[in-house]
């Protein structure tokens, strides 16, 4: 088991960090695996500074903090404006039933199946630690990256919000731990397919921000980012093939 899970680390480490990072995922050299969607929800508590400060003869006083709450639709609002703005949108709103999704090394906003506007140059997911935990198993018959596998890397992960570009409102920047699993099923012997899922989470994420129009800064916690999704492909192996 440990000589196994040597093996994963020394050669799964850049065959399924691409599934699950770069959105693509090498089983065979010849082999480019379909890039999985996954839906994302958000949800974070930003703490504003108050500007309300009031005074008397011997004591200056400044409010508490504003409480706010971060969630997907708005942070969905939020981005509908960026990316108008930049001009890669043609609206100042998503349609009501648009989602927010993570597609491997970035984020999108989609309709149903199909691309409304990619916003990773807006909303940034990049690793940002040096180590990469890693834990799961493969069928030493087909050999790593074949399915059926599955494999989940621990690291830690940043993300930035950056609308300086556009509507220059809001900037902030989260670290925390991301948890992310990548795994296949057996192929069917009859047809050849199986299906490869993908989930990303990131819990209790921290940080900081600024809304730049009031230059009123933030402090940010429990950002948490939750995503999964799945695609069929075809292994090529079936009988009906």
């Amino acid at each position: 088991m440990i000589n196994n899970l040597t093996i994963m680390k020394q050669e799964f480490k850049t065959l399924l960090m691409l599934a699950t990072i770069a959105g693509l995922s090498l089983a065979e050299p010849s082999t480019i695996h379909a890039q999985v969607l996954a839906k994302v929800s958000v949800s974070a508590t930003l703490y504003e500074q108050s500007t309300n400060t009031t005074g008397t003869a011997t004591t200056t006083t400044t409010k508490a903090p504003t409480k706010i709450s971060l969630t997907t639709a708005t942070l969905l609002k939020q981005l509908a404006l960026d990316a108008y703005s930049e001009g890669i949108w043609s609206a100042t709103n998503f349609p009501a039933n648009a989602i927010l999704v993570f597609n491997g090394s970035g984020f999108e906003v989609d309709q149903g199946t199909n691309l409304l506007v990619d916003v990773s140059d807006i909303f940034t997911w990049s690793p940002s630690g040096q180590n990469d935990i890693s834990t799961g198993s493969f069928s030493d018959a087909n050999g790593p990256g074949s399915p059926p596998y599955t494999q989940t890397d621990y690291y830690l992960v940043t993300l930035d919000y950056k609308d300086s570009s556009s509507t220059g409102e809001l900037n902030f920047t989260v670290t925390g731990l991301a948890t992310v699993t990548g795994k296949t099923t057996n192929p069917n012997s009859r047809t050849g397919n199986f299906t490869q899922s993908t989930s990303v989470s990131l819990q209790d994420g921290t940080g900081e921000g600024l809304i730049t129009t009031s230059n009123i800064p933030f402090v940010l916690t429990g950002f948490t980012i939750s995503a999964s999704g799945s695609v069929v492909e075809n292994n090529g192996s079936g009988t009906d093939e």
